[in-house]
């Protein structure tokens, strides 16, 4: 309604983090890590992925597939953006979208590069994951973080990120070299590339939990946003 203020999303727990003391909070570092991690998996796979899809579907069909994953990544992110209530756990959120998506690198590894209906069901569930490693960080930061902190946490989850996913292909390719003849990577099977993603995401699942609950703030007094 007009003239009614808007409700701020800023836990009453958050404070002031100047200079070096950001690097030394919980929240920032298992932010951080989180970010890095799930798009260290995403892109890492996703490089490697059509061409281990082309045995199984072919070219183009492979080719249509790796569209699906965006317009699942699309579909996964609007649906949050237009459902989720400003009081959610937003680390809790991202966790189960990884979580989607570990379940469909479990799927992958279950086609074994053959199975064209789990290749598929591993396709869908991957690209409902994909569009959140972005956006749901920095919405985590907004409500962790007072208001002149967020723009610099947001810039720096993002700048290391960056600097953690450009080695993903670099890595998940030796992977896929050094496993090249234990399985069979000609007919698409490479469970030691998906079984990676997982528990890289698995780890990343690990990081955003371990930072809902901070011990530093739980006796702390609320800072600006909190007043």
């Amino acid at each position: 309604m007009p003239g009614m203020p808007t409700p701020s999303i800023t836990s009453p727990a958050a404070r002031a983090l100047p200079g070096w003391s950001l690097w030394a909070n919980r929240k920032f570092m298992t932010l951080a890590g989180g970010m890095a991690l799930g798009l260290f998996a995403q892109i890492g796979l996703t490089v490697h992925l059509y061409s281990l899809l082309v045995p199984a579907l072919g070219p183009s069909y492979a080719g249509l597939a790796m569209g699906w994953v965006t317009l699942m990544a699309i579909a996964g992110r609007s649906l949050i953006g237009w459902t989720m209530p400003t009081t959610i756990d937003r680390r809790l959120l991202a966790s189960v979208s990884y979580l989607v998506q570990v379940m469909g690198c479990i799927a992958f590894v279950a086609a074994d590069g053959t199975g064209v209906p789990l290749l598929l069901l591993g396709v869908t569930l991957f690209g409902i994951g994909f569009g959140n490693g972005t956006w749901l960080p920095p919405l985590i930061a907004q409500s962790e973080f007072v208001g002149d902190e967020v723009p610099r946490v947001v810039a720096l989850i993002v700048a290391i990120s960056q600097a953690s996913y450009a080695f993903a292909p670099l890595v998940f390719g030796t992977i896929r070299e050094f496993t090249a003849q234990a399985t069979n990577i000609e007919s698409g099977a490479a469970p030691a590339l998906f079984a990676t993603a997982a528990i890289i995401q698995g780890l990343a699942i690990c990081a955003f939990l371990a930072g809902r609950r901070d011990p530093d703030s739980r006796n702390s007094v609320a800072g600006p946003a909190g007043t």
